[in-house]
């Protein structure tokens, strides 16, 4: 199959401006991410890789730095959650172009290829997802609708009930793309800045396409190209903290775009529902069977918590400034 066109690079030297820069975070993920970077190099295109290790203690960063000494690596003191490090890494990067990619995320050149292309002939967007599919071959869900106050009464009394809303069956402008592998362009992040590091986990990538439409341009789901994602490994590795940040980040979310009478009317649907999966896992442990029930017990002592609401609507914006990015030209 022939490959799509690549987009030229821009005017100037060659070497002041890759056409593509790739952060990948990682967190004690070595052999994904040296399998990774593996595929990456050497990449036929103009690019620079940026690893950011958020204080991983399984070797990652010597391990990467030995093996691809052509990889920018950037050790960082603390794990300060994917949009710290994810800033780190736009802090160095020089591309016309900005891929996050997680270190299960992966696909053949051919489909970066596709993908940068096809964003190239959307001028009016800022932001693309691709296609993504599990290590079988099956869809994933990689657009949804932003998420609003309302939908927290579904969250809270279905199973399941995260209303994400369907799937694009053909290229199309859309709310949110998945931050797994989320190409954004240069310029925009010059002018926005990067994401906002009050979310340590989940909804960053939400928060910032909100704030790129807000801006006026689009955020675009693309079939153009598809990645392949295993999902979940680095969060795997500590549950209960992911599980409550995404917690935290969901009321972070409304008090940063509804203010704090809806994230209320948020916290006691979550409330409830968490509530109610509480006896439905405590009565699990009753009977001796696998439970959750000490993670829900967590949840339900977080939404509880006085003052939560109010503490996240007093809380700034952390949107660092992009150095690096804004001397390209």
């Amino acid at each position: 199959m022939m490959r799509a066109a690549m987009p030229a690079p821009a005017e100037g030297p060659a070497t002041d401006t890759p056409v593509l820069s790739i952060v990948i975070v990682n967190w004690n993920t070595k052999d994904l991410l040296l399998a990774l970077l593996g595929r990456l190099f050497p990449p036929p295109l103009q690019c620079e890789v940026i690893v950011v290790d958020n204080d991983s203690r399984d070797g990652s960063a010597d391990a990467a730095a030995t093996a691809f000494p052509q990889a920018i690596v950037r050790r960082q003191p603390k794990n300060g959650g994917f949009a710290y490090g994810v800033n780190r890494g736009l802090e160095r990067a020089r591309g016309r172009w900005v891929l996050l990619l997680n270190t299960d995320a992966e696909a053949p050149w051919a489909e970066f290829e596709r993908f940068l292309a096809a964003a190239e002939r959307c001028p009016q967007a800022a932001v693309f997802g691709p296609r993504i599919v599990d290590e079988h071959g099956r869809p994933q869900q990689s657009a949804w609708r932003r998420t609003l106050p309302r939908h927290a009464v579904r969250e809270a009394l279905l199973p399941g009930g995260v209303a994400k809303g369907p799937m694009p069956t053909a290229a199309a402008d859309v709310d949110v793309v998945s931050g797994c592998v989320f190409l954004i362009r240069g310029e925009v992040l010059r002018g926005l800045g990067g994401l906002d590091e009050r979310f340590w986990m989940y909804f960053e990538e939400a928060d910032f396409c909100d704030r790129v439409r807000a801006a006026g341009h689009t955020v675009r789901w693309l079939p153009d190209a598809t990645f392949v994602h295993v999902g979940g490994l680095s969060a795997n590795l500590a549950a209960e903290r992911t599980f409550l940040a995404y917690i935290e980040s969901r009321i972070l979310y409304h008090a940063a775009w509804h203010g704090r009478l809806a994230t209320e009317w948020v916290r006691a649907w979550l409330l409830l529902g968490h509530t109610l999966r509480l006896a439905g896992w405590t009565a699990k442990a009753l009977l001796g069977r696998p439970h959750r029930a000490g993670l829900y017990r967590k949840a339900v002592a977080l939404l509880a918590r006085p003052g939560l609401v109010a503490a996240a609507c007093r809380r700034p914006r952390e949107v660092p400034p992009l150095r690096a990015l804004a001397a390209v030209s």
